[in-house]
């Protein structure tokens, strides 16, 4: 794993020197930990690469705009594997909390929490039900029964460091839990799998132990997946979701190292929701945009120990026509778990296009159930016009061609040709499978039209 990162050395070791010799220990039990590294790490990784953040954002306005039908009809499932590091049995979280907090991600995402009753009355109209569900893996990627939860123990205490203090988040030590040579657990395929890695980013500084990062998620990226980061800028970073060990599902039995401010199983739900192309609700900016039509501008709110922001809090265009109060119910915020009981309606909307074309492989490819291979086989040309030559396929299987809303294009029960006509194809990307025997295979497919 190979991740360059371009530090200014004085301003790093004056900052470190200030850490050593000016934070006392009362100062550090009262820094708080910071609960999503989603802005670290864009900002670092458009460091090392200029321009990753300009072209994210293109990717999500060019699905937020495109017409995508979203299949409001469906319910999307998601099959999760819990990855567990370890170095003490503290960080070797029981399973019961890992299902406890599976059935805090449904709720969420279902919208069925008992606490949205506590969603203010303003805002009861934005409130949305995704229709994403999410349930342990059944399979392993050969096809094996499997509890959809794996437990690696590790020689590494933490995957962090003294620099999360600091507002730095160091990727390349923080990436080594998802690779097993480096301590970690190697991810299973990201195109089919969510991984959801539970360990240890705290630090330990002048006797006192801080779980510094609680959370992150790598963004989706149009159109490419696996691999949702440009090609060539970073190597090693792994699609998936982070979550701090004590944040796992209800009555976590370390959440009192969260300081209260965590600790109903509500940082998956918000690092989920970065997973599937969500922002924060703030745009990370002062009075920023999280580009959804219905969730009012705000400020980042600040994180208070067993309390909500006041009702009425409007840090942003108070007394203009038609603005609203913070929605700091919002699981994109940063408010107490406490808080969070909604996605908005275009929230809603805005991942279920995510799940329709750049994470569609999630719910468009069956997991093995029935032992079948997946292979991926080429086609040309790519982009194609008319027509295009299907490579290194067996004759006699069933061909079915999507787009990228899953309807069904083309289907041939039995091909016993590799040239497929795609002339009267509109501009855009299709998926092909292919199945035959034990087997299916799998492509992406560009229609260009001048």
């Amino acid at each position: 794993m190979t991740i360059q990162i371009i530090t200014n050395k004085k301003r790093v070791i004056s900052l470190l020197f200030f850490v050593f010799f000016f934070i006392t220990k009362s100062e550090l039990k009262a820094q708080t930990p910071v609960k999503c590294g989603y802005k670290m790490a864009l900002d670092q990784l458009n460091d090392i690469d200029p321009g990753y953040k300009q072209r994210l954002a293109e990717d999500f306005y060019q699905i937020k705009n495109n017409g995508l039908n979203p299949r409001d009809e469906e319910v999307f499932r998601i099959p999760v594997v819990f990855h567990v590091i370890y170095n003490n049995d503290r960080q070797n979280i029981e399973d019961k909390y890992i299902l406890s907090q599976l059935e805090v991600l449904n709720n969420a995402y279902r919208n069925s929490h008992n606490d949205t009753i506590n969603t203010r009355d303003i805002f009861k109209p934005f409130a949305g039900d995704a229709r994403i569900e999410f349930y342990l893996a059944q399979e392993d990627p050969t096809g094996n029964p499997t509890t959809g939860i794996t437990r690696t123990q590790t020689d590494v205490e933490s995957f962090g460091d003294i620099g999360l203090l600091l507002g730095n988040l160091n990727l390349e030590l923080f990436e080594k839990m998802k690779y097993a040579e480096q301590g970690g657990q190697d991810a299973w395929p990201t195109n089919r799998y969510l991984n959801i890695w539970i360990a240890d980013a705290g630090i330990d500084f002048l006797g006192n132990y801080l779980p510094a990062l609680l959370g992150l998620a790598t963004p989706p990226r149009y159109p490419a997946l696996p691999d949702n980061w440009p090609a060539g800028s970073v190597d090693g970073i792994v699609d998936g979701v982070f979550l701090q060990y004590q944040t796992i599902g209800l009555d976590n039995p370390y959440k009192s190292d969260l300081l209260d401010l965590a600790g109903q199983g509500r940082t998956a739900v918000h690092e989920v929701g970065h997973y599937l192309g969500l922002r924060h609700i703030s745009g990370d900016e002062s009075c920023g945009d999280d580009g959804i039509d219905d969730t009012p501008t705000m400020n980042q709110t600040t994180q208070e120990a067993n309390k909500c922001p006041d009702a009425t809090v409007n840090t942003c265009g108070a007394g203009t026509s038609g603005d609203m109060p913070d929605q700091w119910e919002n699981y994109m915020d940063y408010s107490n778990d406490m808080c969070q009981t909604m996605f908005t309606v275009q929230q809603v909307s805005h991942m279920r296009k995510v799940l329709t074309a750049q994470r569609d492989t999630l719910i468009h490819q069956t997991l093995n159930t029935d032992k079948k291979i997946v292979r991926a086989f080429s086609v040309f040309p790519n982009p194609a016009t008319t027509i295009v030559t299907l490579r290194d396929l067996p004759e006699g299987g069933v061909l079915n061609m999507y787009d990228q809303v899953g309807k069904v294009i083309q289907s041939k029960k039995r091909l016993n040709s590799n040239v497929i006509d795609v002339s009267q194809m509109n501009t855009g990307f299709y998926i092909i499978n292919y199945l035959v025997d034990n087997q299916v295979f799998t492509t992406k497919l560009f229609i260009l039209r001048e």
